[in-house]
């Protein structure tokens, strides 16, 4: 059996020109697999499929009815949120647990904690940790304000004065390319928009404003000052450039396909 040329080393070394100092070590260490890969005939292997053995599948865009409820009891634990065990064992008594989330029918939590702005507060906050954890950013437009004079709900009646967590479906592609104004009402999601994001973390980096768009929180009104009064809409996106969630505020006459006005619906 004739040895490798001196050309064919330069052929090899030509080919990890651009890899890093880690990239090289890891084929130190596994010497033994591309000795074995050496001894086959590598043109009969299908290199689709071993490149995705080689390669770890992209996490799942929705997470499960167990892996949502999961998050959700960590970082309220965490943070101190008011749920009493009472209203913690119901919320898992009725969880879906055969629930499939799709674009069409996510799986979320309708969470309250007494008020507009310490709730609004809190699952910014929850959207942020998460995407943080992914290793991605999060930004937030500083004339989004959550204090009464700022923020309210489209349907003021929706919640009570206590805490309260409940499971709900959202039709995230609902009213896709459609004026907020023209189609908000009471099934409009809101919060629930962004409990949506924050249990669902791999949803928000998948947003391509092609098979998966941007989302109106429509459920809410918001006072800009400079404009109309109570004219603009939270907002929530994937902005690619940084890789972050942004949350901001646009008019609720504005069209763009890139956007839908979810709607929520009770399970």
């Amino acid at each position: 059996m004739t040895k490798a040329s001196l050309a064919q080393g330069k052929q090899l070394l030509e080919l990890f020109a651009g890899a890093t100092t880690d990239e090289v070590q890891r084929l130190i260490a596994a010497g033994d697999l591309l000795k074995l890969m050496m001894q086959v005939d590598l043109s009969r292997i299908d290199r689709e499929a071993f490149a995705a053995l080689l390669i770890s599948p992209p996490p799942a865009l929705f997470c499960t009815p167990q892996e949502v409820l999961g998050r959700f009891l960590i970082y309220q634990g965490e943070n101190d949120w008011p749920f009493g065990l009472d209203i913690l064992s119901q919320l898992r008594e009725t969880m879906p647990t055969n629930h499939v989330s799709d674009l069409n029918k996510v799986l979320a939590l309708d969470v309250w904690l007494g008020d507009l702005p310490t709730t609004f507060e809190a699952l910014a906050g929850w959207i942020e940790y998460e995407q943080r954890q992914a290793g991605n950013g999060f930004w937030r437009w500083g004339e989004l304000r959550s204090d009464a004079k700022y923020l309210c709900l489209l349907d003021p009646k929706r919640y009570g004065k206590l805490p309260s967590v409940k499971w709900v479906e959202l039709d995230m592609t609902a009213n896709r390319g459609s004026r907020p104004k023209d189609v908000r009402d009471k099934s409009s999601a809101g919060l629930q928009v962004m409990t949506a994001f924050a249990v669902h973390p791999a949803y928000p980096p998948a947003i391509d404003y092609d098979t998966i768009p941007g989302a109106w929180a429509a459920g809410l009104q918001a006072n800009i000052p400079g404009n109309e009064a109570w004219t603009n809409v939270p907002i929530l996106y994937w902005y690619r450039t940084y890789r972050e969630v942004s949350l901001h505020a646009a008019g609720d006459g504005r069209r763009s396909s890139n956007y839908a006005v979810p709607e929520v619906r009770e399970l």
